[in-house]
């Protein structure tokens, strides 16, 4: 297995992308630390986790604060001992809204969940790898951190921001055994958007003659992604962008 004896923390891994992550990294060996904004979603996935044999702890938090990632990072070393994976897909829901009727409060909402959260997981989560011989980390950005999507300012500019972020991080670390990479997935076949496709508002055909592939992904489809960029196949890769998003970003014609 490629991750045996490896620990995973994974935020935002109450469902979907997340959860799907968690699950591969534990079919592949590893402990999970599963986040989530909820309890009863976070000790889901990690009922899962353990049902594939492999040690998991739930924890609840908002990781747009610095003291409940600090918490969180204690705690995913006190129960699992250490931290060779970090996997940042929390994130709040995408706001659609014009943009002029937009709240200030939405916008940084959006943009605390997903970039400041990615910022300071990775920077505490690092201070630990740096004392231990490095680790792997992946942040989880979107097709709409690259081509523009009207009325997502807030969620565009923060996803654009964790590519971004990646980069640096990626560089500033890259010889002391940190690879920082990023995952922008193209319109993944999630709860949130299998709510929205019932309630009328996403039309799925259309999205589907969007994409080259001609559907959409599946959750495992991150996973997958995820899991060759903390393996030891990719441990010359750092500071890249994976884009997987069935040829969405790379089709041009109308």
């Amino acid at each position: 297995m490629k991750l045996n004896g490896k620990v995973a923390l994974i935020t935002g891994g109450g469902q979907g992308i997340g959860q799907a992550i968690a699950l591969v990294f534990a079919q592949e060996g590893a402990d999970v630390a599963v986040n989530a904004l909820h309890l009863s979603t976070a000790e889901d996935t990690a009922a899962k986790v353990r049902k594939l044999g492999r040690k998991a702890v739930a924890i609840e938090t908002d990781v747009a604060e610095i003291k409940n990632v600090d918490r969180m990072v204690d705690r995913t070393l006190d129960e699992l001992g250490r931290i060779d994976i970090l996997v940042n897909a929390a994130g709040s829901r995408p706001e659609i809204v014009p943009t002029i009727k937009q709240s200030l409060e939405q916008f940084d909402l959006v943009i605390k969940s997903h970039l400041r959260g990615t910022y300071l997981c990775c920077r505490q989560v690092a201070r630990w790898m740096l004392e231990h011989g490095g680790g792997k980390i992946v942040n989880i950005s979107s097709v709409a951190g690259i081509n523009a999507h009207p009325m997502r300012t807030g969620y565009g500019s923060a996803k654009a921001g964790i590519i971004h972020l990646t980069k640096t991080l990626a560089v500033e670390w890259a010889n002391q055994n940190i690879n920082v990479n990023c995952i922008a997935p193209g319109f993944i076949m999630t709860p949130r958007i299998e709510w929205r496709v019932r309630e009328g508002m996403m039309d799925l055909e259309a999205i589907e003659k969007r994409v080259p592939m001609g559907r959409l992904g599946e959750p495992k489809d991150i996973g997958y992604a995820a899991l060759f960029l903390v393996s030891d196949e990719a441990k010359y890769i750092t500071g890249i962008n994976l884009l997987v998003d069935g040829g969405w970003v790379a089709y041009g014609y109308y």
